[in-house]
């Protein structure tokens, strides 16, 4: 019996990440583990009126929770694997994904190895550097081909 029953995968929309999602459920298939995909999103800046911003991150949020399903779609994901969203809000996206991390006691963590700002980071993205070396739990790191 796998010590892996719930597995979260770091979400951006990248390539990479996409290539997280489908080694994590397929994964979770494997096991029956239960599936969480995290996005973080970086709140703008908070010299913007505040019902602007709220509107701003309301959208944003239903934009990648509708990518999120339509990669469970686009992979056809069997309806055994349980897969919930989570869409977060943080200053900091790397201090914030650890922190869901260690609050919500995953088993395993699969990431891409590239998010969005790979031009910042050139080998390895800063959340997946930071799992690998600081990490509260074992870490998969995912590279597409």
């Amino acid at each position: 019996m796998s010590s892996f029953h719930r597995i979260l995968v770091g979400w951006d929309g990248s390539r990479d990440a996409r290539q997280a999602f489908r080694t994590a459920v397929h994964l979770a298939e494997e096991l029956g583990a239960e599936v969480v995909v995290l996005a973080v999103l970086k709140r703008r800046s908070r010299a913007e009126a505040a019902d602007e911003v709220a509107e701003e991150m309301a959208e944003r949020r239903r934009e990648v929770v509708a990518e999120m399903e339509a990669q469970a779609h686009h992979d056809a994901v069997s309806t055994a694997v349980r897969i919930r969203q989570e869409v977060i809000e943080a200053d900091q996206t790397t201090p914030a994904f650890d922190a869901y991390v260690r609050e919500h006691g995953f088993d395993l963590v699969v990431v891409g190895r590239h998010g969005v700002d790979r031009a910042v980071h050139p080998r390895i993205g800063g959340v997946s550097e930071h799992q690998v070396l600081r990490g509260s739990c074992p870490v998969m790191v995912v590279g597409s081909s």
